[in-house]
């Protein structure tokens, strides 16, 4: 399932005796559209690799979903899941417009400035707790932070790999 899957959050806590853990999105409660459900089974991965775990129940709550797996029974069970990446395959998410993008399918692409000049690679992506910062590697070794935001990001090319962005120098 990881080949065709993006992050979607982290298990975060244990809640109540009953299995149950919270399930926090990246993006935080607006990643949690109210019409739209968790996949029946989701890609969990930690320390020990990648495991496809079957979802038993779930609710949404403020900070993301109370999730219940197969197999996780009691809060002990559940507290071994926290700090655990959550992945989910990428059918399962919502459908794009023709200019929209996860921000995690940017990581590999070539980013130009809007002139033309070739401004790096991206390398990685993280939240800052207000947005999405992409992070552009030089070929000289120098990085870029930029936010991942329209007035920022001017081009998506899915077929060709790239971007085209104004880095407000």
């Amino acid at each position: 399932m990881a080949s065709d899957s993006l992050p979607f959050g982290v298990l975060r806590r244990p809640h109540g005796t009953e299995g149950e853990i919270l399930l926090q999105p990246y993006g935080g409660a607006r990643a949690r559209p109210t019409e739209w459900q968790l996949p029946p089974r989701l890609c969990v991965t930690g320390p020990d690799g990648e495991t496809e775990m079957t979802v038993a129940s779930v609710r949404g709550v403020r900070e993301g979903y109370l999730v219940r797996f197969d197999g996780i029974g009691d809060r002990d069970a559940a507290a071994l899941l926290s700090g655990r990446q959550v992945r989910l395959p990428r059918q399962a998410l919502a459908k794009l417009g023709a200019e929209e993008f996860f921000v995690e399918e940017i990581i590999g692409f070539e980013v130009f400035r809007d002139g033309g000049t070739r401004l790096g690679k991206v390398v990685g992506t993280y939240w800052n707790g207000a947005q999405d910062i992409m992070v552009v590697t030089a070929e000289d070794g120098a990085e870029h932070l930029l936010p991942v935001l329209a007035e920022y990001v001017l081009c998506f090319d899915r077929e060709n790999r790239l971007l085209v962005v104004d880095p407000h120098d």
